[in-house]
């Protein structure tokens, strides 16, 4: 286990842009003729991020988004939007861990003065 996992911050806010930016394109195309919705999991952005091999290995070959795929039906407004709040409670959430983390060096580089 990492001390002050910054690899797991980024790529968690990696995966929360382009699961914004996904839901956005599906907000802005709602209302485009035969457009259907796309949807990737979030667990699949995430990935299996508590096993260290594979995080290392996708540092080492740059992590690669999964492909959102269509879900054969016309775009749902109410779901869409509801999927945007809960990215926005993730990012919320990963960024208070960053800013823990952040205080945690701040404290650590204070004490002995």
């Amino acid at each position: 286990m990492e001390l002050f996992p910054f690899g797991q911050v980024e790529h968690t806010l990696k995966a929360l842009s382009e699961k914004q930016k996904l839901t956005s394109n599906n907000l802005a195309n709602a209302h485009t003729p035969n457009y259907q919705a796309k949807d990737i999991s979030f667990a699949e952005l995430i990935g299996n991020m508590n096993q260290p091999f594979e995080t290392d290995l996708a540092r080492k070959m740059g992590s690669q988004m999964p492909e959102a795929l269509s879900t054969g039906m016309p775009v749902d407004m109410q779901k869409e939007l509801i999927d945007m709040q809960k990215t926005m409670l993730f990012y919320s959430m990963t960024t208070r861990r960053a800013s823990t983390i952040f205080n945690g060096l701040r404290t650590a580089s204070q004490i002995g003065r």
